[in-house]
């Protein structure tokens, strides 16, 4: 085993040349108390993920079932799933944040200024009459501001996340 260190994260892994590693930066493990396949419909719902994301203002569909948006006062971030990524059980999704943008939003706009962009997995297991839902933030890259601690900001915002998700997405279960 060895490890590599990247913003104050350790990875594991099992390819000493690397060429299987990817740059985890938090990982959360979510229980909740709806079905498997709701909560896969509620990872690409613009409601659903406005119910965690930090001081969300608006939010909105490019593509249904592919690309949404949430908008905060910090900038706008565009969710976009990757498909040949994606399993029945497995999305994977670029996210990119931009800042100082006005409505209307699109995908190129986003992605024209990004401030950081990076990979989100979410791995989604039937487990204790609900899902399991493991969400995975990695390959994290810094377009504007290189000397701010994304790492570190990344963790913290989700671990504060964490309890919002599972109380929002329980309730609009129910």
């Amino acid at each position: 085993m060895y490890a590599v260190t990247y913003d104050f994260c350790t990875s594991w892994g099992s390819d000493p040349v690397g060429l299987i590693m990817k740059n985890i930066v938090h990982r959360d493990v979510l229980q909740l108390d709806v079905a498997p396949e709701q909560v896969r419909e509620f990872i690409m719902t613009p409601a659903r993920i406005a119910d965690y994301f930090p001081g969300v203002i608006d939010h909105g569909t490019f593509e249904s079932g592919k690309s949404i948006w949430c908008s905060a006062r910090t900038g706008v971030c565009l969710l976009e799933l990757v498909e040949e990524e994606c399993t029945e059980w497995k999305l994977t999704m670029n996210v990119i944040n931009a800042s100082k943008m006005a409505q209307p939003y699109s995908v190129e706009a986003i992605k024209a200024k990004p401030f950081m962009s990076m990979v989100e997995d979410w791995e989604i297991e039937a487990k204790n009459g609900g899902t399991q839902l493991t969400k995975i933030w990695r390959d994290v890259v810094q377009h504007k501001m290189k000397w701010v601690p994304m790492g570190l900001l990344i963790r913290m915002t989700t671990k504060g996340e964490h309890k919002k998700l599972v109380d929002g997405w329980n309730k609009a279960a129910a």
